[in-house]
């Protein structure tokens, strides 16, 4: 069969891509001289007043129109079903409701979850089906989910015309990323473009204006959660320290991607990375003493892996070169009576951010 896909807006997640690609396959595996148009994340609205629906997948052949919401849910995500049906449910009535404005004899546009989890793990989830009247289906069974096997009742003709009328009438630039999510706005990838577990975005959020780090995590790229949130464990663990970035939004589910993308965001501090401002020369071996001391508080046992005062001082017992003279790291001790003893390139520092602060002297 021909099919022809429309990427209307970039894919949140590898689960969508992965869907849409074995639609895509598998369509065109069938026999047969029919038209399928696959329209994907499509923002669809009746009105331009109302707020838009994110459509995953909206498929329309032959058969008529179906509206596709692609989970990556296991047994576990039964107690989601329902209230994910009923969404689904809602956007395949809107989206009939247009369509039948074009084509007055379409038959009923029901809605489907397609479940890219491995068939074994969503055994019960796809049991429990229909719920609210959609239908769940594994990727084995996307046959069901198209509707593929219903009698024919659109021409090529028709196909042409429904895929035109929710087609979006500007071109989208697809560049794999997000704009907007969880009411922050302008997100910019910041971490690898080939980076699909965990992607990092400088944002805005969109009411409150802060400008934030946002670190989302999609399971359905691999991992699990417990992986994904030590991230922000370890952030929150450190949020009695002042110099700790703040936390904006906790761990959570990311808005429609429930048991699928987690997400928090941390303030930016609008600074410049360590190792950027290591290179700076004009920043005095003084100047980065100072900065590594309140680094660190100035209390050596909040430091798990030491502080840049005790290596300092090793240093220094064991003969360094002294190439410095200027502020002690030790807390307590006069700054002028004890000089910067620092050692040889050689020697490493157990504290990461301090080898990064002093590695170009």
């Amino acid at each position: 069969m021909d099919v022809t896909v429309y990427q209307c807006g970039p894919a949140a997640n590898d689960s969508e891509r992965k869907a849409l690609e074995h639609l895509r396959r598998g369509l065109r595996a069938e026999l047969g001289g029919g038209l399928w148009i696959l329209l994907a994340n499509l923002s669809f609205s009746v009105t331009p007043r109302l707020q838009s629906d994110e459509i995953d997948i909206v498929a329309i052949g032959p058969p008529g129109a179906r509206v596709i919401e692609v989970k990556h849910w296991a047994d576990r995500h039964r107690p989601l079903l329902d209230g994910e049906a009923e969404r689904v449910a809602n956007k395949a009535r809107k989206i009939g409701t247009t369509l039948r404005k074009r084509a007055s004899d379409l038959p009923h546009v029901g809605g489907a979850i397609l479940v890219t989890q491995e068939a074994s793990r969503a055994r019960k989830l796809v049991a429990a089906s229909p719920a609210r009247g959609v239908g769940v289906h594994t990727l084995a069974g996307w046959k069901d989910a198209v509707g593929l096997d219903k009698p024919d009742a659109l021409s090529t003709v028709q196909v042409r015309a429904l895929g035109k009328a929710l087609e979006p009438k500007a071109q989208v630039a697809v560049d794999g990323t997000l704009k907007r999510l969880a009411g922050y706005a302008d997100l910019t990838l910041r971490s690898p473009r080939d980076e699909r577990f965990h992607r990092v975005y400088k944002a805005v959020h969109a009411t409150r204006r802060d400008r934030a780090i946002l670190h989302l995590y999609d399971l359905s790229a691999g991992g699990d959660e417990k992986v994904a949130r030590r991230g922000y464990d370890a952030i929150h663990r450190l949020q009695r320290h002042a110099w700790a970035p703040r936390i904006l939004d906790t761990w959570q589910d990311a808005p429609g991607y429930a048991g699928e993308m987690y997400f928090f965001a941390i303030a930016d501090p609008a600074a410049p990375p360590l190792a950027e401002r290591a290179n700076d020369e004009s920043w005095s071996p003084e100047a980065r003493a100072h900065f590594a001391r309140n680094l660190h508080g100035g209390d050596r046992s909040d430091h798990r892996y030491g502080c840049a005062a005790r290596k300092a001082r090793l240093a220094s017992h064991r003969g360094r070169e002294h190439i410095a003279s200027g502020p002690s790291l030790g807390a307590g001790a006069p700054a002028e009576h004890e000089p910067l003893l620092w050692p040889s390139p050689s020697f490493r520092l157990p504290c990461r951010a301090c080898n990064v602060l002093f590695a170009a002297l």
